[in-house]
């Protein structure tokens, strides 16, 4: 199905439902608990753009997370400091497996339930984890440095001073780097918020430093576009659509989940680093948008979609000389912050082991 007035449709979502994918609505927009009976999930916490949320709920939300980065490490890798460490360091530690394989979809959606689920039980946040939806800014023809979700009072704090670097370190070719350096203003500056792990991938050592962004805005403008997500809508297939997803290490093609990444991280910037990346806050709300298209397109066929995996097991091996597809019964972990489980218990966010859907 083509879509129709895709950036109309991302700005209607904020209120009532996604012309570009029709989906049943939530049946309240209230922020809710979820609830589970004896037969998984009966009532779903709601994801809201962040847009949506009332100044209240951004300033307990930013709040939460601040106190995440306080509360003591449950040691989920000897490097972290804080449950926020935590969370980085896990991803850290996986990131060679759950990149360009089949599970990481999956994985990841199972990784920001769990943050989810941390924010809520450990530093009182009453909703859903938010996710940003970038083609709304990536269209408005403001400039990246003016988005809303950027806003030092009711979001998440801008730029970095700009870095000089060696081009040896641009290994991925990011045009319009501007930044490099510690974060300014707003929540996450260095008073505020510290990081434990990075900017080496050693996660058994702590090494306290600031939050860093890298705002690379051509990156952002040229891969944050309405024919991405069109083209991933079209796919047919879970692997088809999980690869386009993904996209490739290199921006020879664009792809929305490397514009995201870069298009905020620059070469410097945290949410740019592969390996810790989840060091940013805004990586949260990057990866629930990009669940929330997973869900859209299955929610175009349920039945079959919230069966449909595949994908290689060992990276980037899409010819199967190294090994298997994923399939329902593969089986993910987070460490320390949540068990093993199959990939049947996560394809679906309503199936008892997460229960959450989103708002359109």
């Amino acid at each position: 199905m083509k879509f129709i007035g895709f950036t109309s449709a991302a700005v209607l979502c904020l209120s009532t439902l996604s012309i570009a994918s029709p989906i049943a609505s939530p049946e309240s927009s209230d922020i809710s608990s979820a609830s589970r009976d004896s037969n998984g999930c009966r009532e779903p916490i709601v994801r809201k753009e962040w847009r949506s949320l009332t100044k209240n709920e951004k300033k307990k939300y930013l709040a939460a997370v601040q106190c995440l980065a306080k509360k003591k490490s449950i040691n989920a890798v000897p490097g972290a400091d804080s449950i926020y460490d935590d969370f980085q360091g896990v991803h850290s530690s996986q990131t060679p497996n759950i990149h360009f394989v089949g599970h990481f979809l999956p994985w990841h959606r199972y990784f920001v339930s769990a943050y989810e689920k941390a924010l809520r039980e450990e530093c009182g946040w009453t909703g859903g984890q938010p996710y940003w939806d970038w083609l709304i800014d990536s269209q408005s023809g403001i400039n990246m440095t003016s988005w809303s979700i950027f806003d030092p009072k009711t979001g998440f704090g801008g730029n970095g001073p700009f870095v000089e670097i060696d081009e040896s370190l641009n290994f991925l070719g990011i045009d319009g780097r501007t930044g490099g350096g510690c974060v300014q203003d707003g929540p996450f500056t260095f008073d505020k918020f510290k990081l434990s792990l990075g900017p080496s991938h050693d996660v058994n050592v702590s090494n306290p430093h600031c939050l860093t962004r890298d705002f690379a805005e051509p990156i952002a403008l040229t891969n944050l576009v309405p024919e991405v997500i069109e083209e991933m809508m079209s796919k047919t297939t879970y692997g088809a659509f999980a690869r386009r997803t993904e996209g490739e290490p290199s921006f020879d093609v664009k792809n929305v989940h490397g514009g995201g990444h870069f298009g905020v991280g620059g070469v410097l910037g945290a949410i740019g680093d592969a390996y810790n990346s989840p060091g940013d806050p805004l990586f949260y709300l990057h990866h629930a948008n990009l669940d929330r298209i997973w869900w859209q397109w299955q929610q175009k066929d349920p039945k079959r979609r919230y069966k449909d995996v595949s994908g290689p097991i060992v990276p980037f091996d899409y010819t199967n000389l190294s090994g298997g597809n994923v399939t329902l019964d593969f089986t993910i972990n987070l460490g320390k912050l949540g068990k093993s489980v199959p990939l049947s218990e996560v394809v679906n966010p309503e199936s008892g082991t997460m229960c959450f859907k989103y708002d359109c």
